[in-house]
């Protein structure tokens, strides 16, 4: 649930969890953003609904609609802000209690209506979009804001993190526009992150500088992503085409996560050759990087199409999503989940 769902962020956001094969729910004020939101074709379910998030009343309408339709939700992204200029005492009391309430207050109670259903499920994601991480005189209202989203994640976090719900901040440092150091599409690949974390490598918040992300035109880092992926996705491909099963294994970290189009997860080179042992014969791939990024120094997150032919000549497209990780001066995958394709990318 993507509650401020704009054509920036959240929608950057919904496409990002609906290439995992999940249903969106979008919340924004007004019906005519919704509905630019809503024609982009996902591929997944999508339901949209009107309402303030400083209106708790439509709000807590909003998400009892959609828990009614899709359950509990898993993730919820609380992405509405009040965004604009303004110097220390320019302001009306109202004006800044009005950019407190979409800021804040209406995180707040986004938190109160999801986190105790999570808390009792034992799991689920409250990511909060962030800015600011330095208060700046000219934004006095946006840094006073999002210092109060940083304190509420923490106090969140105490309260409902012992029960298995991630709460976290995505801070942007800089202004989003697409084909920039803070594309919405790099950006939201942090919430997906923040949401499969294991639980004891959580992060409270992750900043967006712009440095080392893709679209970075004098840095190169976007293609030495892609590089890496590629190189690492061409020795699978490879090696699956040749059924050599040890060599597909090698390309996975000992403790590597695996899950394919069957839903057990797998674990190590061991098990994930197993796998690959029962493919049929005949079975071949091709793969293809649609976006890769670098996480750090030693870290690729990326996902990629793979259009697998069966010995019969039927192609099924998959979605992959990867984790690759340097090890031991080779790149290896750390996390590989294989889902349907969405309808847009069925040939």
């Amino acid at each position: 649930m993507i509650i401020g769902a704009g054509p920036g962020i959240g929608l950057a956001v919904a496409r990002r969890f609906a290439l995992e094969g999940m249903p969106i729910a979008m919340v924004a004020r007004s019906d005519t953003t919704l509905k630019t939101v809503a024609a982009e074709p996902l591929g997944v379910p999508i339901a949209t609904f009107a309402a303030d998030s400083t209106d708790e009343m439509a709000l807590r309408d909003a998400l009892t609609s959609a828990n009614e339709m899709f359950g509990v939700p898993d993730v919820v992204v609380y992405n509405a802000a009040v965004i604009r200029p303004d110097l220390p005492g320019q302001l009306s009391v109202l004006a800044h209690q009005e950019a407190w309430a979409v800021n804040v207050v209406g995180a707040i109670n986004t938190a109160a209506l999801v986190a105790p259903a999570m808390a009792r499920r034992g799991s689920g994601s409250l990511i909060v979009t962030g800015g600011m991480p330095e208060p700046k005189p000219e934004y006095v209202s946006l840094s006073l804001g999002k210092a109060g989203v940083r304190a509420l994640v923490t106090l969140l976090d105490k309260q409902y993190g012992p029960s298995g719900v991630h709460i976290a901040t995505v801070t942007i440092d800089g202004p989003v526009a697409p084909g920039t150091a803070f594309d919405p599409d790099d950006i939201a690949e942090h919430y997906w992150r923040l949401h499969i974390q294991a639980r004891h490598e959580w992060e409270r918040e992750i900043i967006h500088t712009g440095h080392g992300f893709r679209r970075v035109a004098d840095s190169g880092v976007q293609e030495r992503a892609s590089g890496v992926v590629a190189e690492v996705l061409n020795a699978w491909e490879t090696a699956f085409n040749d059924r050599r099963t040890t060599d597909i294994a090698s390309l996975f970290t000992e403790d590597a996560l695996f899950q394919g189009v069957d839903p057990d997860l797998r674990v190590g080179p061991a098990e994930i050759s197993a796998y690959y042992d029962n493919v049929a014969d005949g079975t071949t791939v091709t793969a293809k990087v649609r976006h890769a990024v670098r996480l750090g120094e030693e870290t690729v997150s990326a996902f990629a199409e793979a259009e697998f032919t069966s010995p019969t000549g039927e192609p099924r497209q998959l979605c992959l999503s990867l984790v690759i990780q340097h090890v031991e001066d080779d790149w290896r995958i750390r996390q590989y989940h294989a889902a349907p394709a969405p309808a847009r990318l069925s040939p």
